[in-house]
């Protein structure tokens, strides 16, 4: 629910959703379990996820690299560890994406070492990724693509599991990211397209995919997207900025 409230900029009802959520946390008791499995792990991950996705949808960066750690299980716990990094390196403070990326490191090797490969691997999509932009920050751009580009090739070659219904961060969406900021934008158009095979409908996505199409001088085009982006948010509760430059785009004739 917090995921689709999101994607429409209903950011009221999901920021209820993410309070409701805090206070059930609150009567839970810390797992004991290090491989937890089934509907146990995704109520793990789900704690970890709805904050996370609460601050990395609206580009809120400062909340994104202050949320707390709440350790619980590798898999749970990298969630945060991965957006602390993210919203850190995206503000600027590159020590403590480092540092966050540590902590990731040692996440992978704890789910490799009790025999959870599929974990560890989706651990190690989330390091490589904040790896790249932590490279991006540091003017190394070369190896800042080739890592987020290993990264979505990895995520692309796994399946999705029950535990995390939908993506916490499209990886192929985060590598148009960085095109986009590089100046790309027909690389980065491609990568957005690409994306929304596996996750459709996303604000980010087509935010992006719009923006793309606008520097290559392809008004039709993003002009398609930024319309699909008002539909979708048609519900919206939150004005977002994205959603003021895009009813300005679409006002002019």
């Amino acid at each position: 629910m917090v995921y689709a409230y999101l994607q429409g900029a209903q950011d009221g009802e999901a920021k209820r959703l993410v309070d409701e959520s805090a206070s059930l946390l609150k009567t839970q008791a810390p797992t004991a379990e290090l491989s937890p499995t089934g509907g146990v792990l995704a109520i793990h991950t789900a704690f970890a996820a709805i904050p996370a996705r609460y601050a990395i949808e609206r580009g809120v960066w400062t909340e994104a690299a202050a949320l707390e750690p709440r350790p619980s299980t590798p898999a749970a716990d990298a969630i945060t560890y991965f957006v602390r990094a993210m919203g850190a390196v995206r503000k600027g403070d590159i020590s403590s994406a480092r540092k966050d990326i540590e902590q990731l490191q040692s996440l992978k090797d704890a789910l490799t070492k009790s025999n959870q490969p599929y974990w560890a691997d989706q651990v190690e999509i989330q390091r490589r990724a904040a790896t790249a932009w932590v490279a991006h920050a540091e003017g190394k751009n070369d190896e800042a693509l080739k890592s987020m580009r290993s990264a979505a090739d990895l995520e692309d070659a796994s399946e999705k599991h029950v535990a995390m219904e939908n993506r916490l961060w499209p990886m192929r969406e985060l590598l148009g990211e960085m095109l986009l900021e590089l100046n790309q934008p027909g690389e980065a158009l491609k990568e957005f397209e690409a994306s929304f095979k596996a996750a459709p409908n996303r604000f980010r996505g087509f935010y992006g995919a719009a923006k793309a199409a606008e520097q290559l001088g392809q008004k039709d085009k993003a002009r398609t997207y930024y319309e699909k982006l008002v539909e979708l948010c048609r519900q919206a509760d939150a004005e977002r900025p994205e959603l003021k430059e895009v009813k300005a785009f679409l006002a002019k004739k």
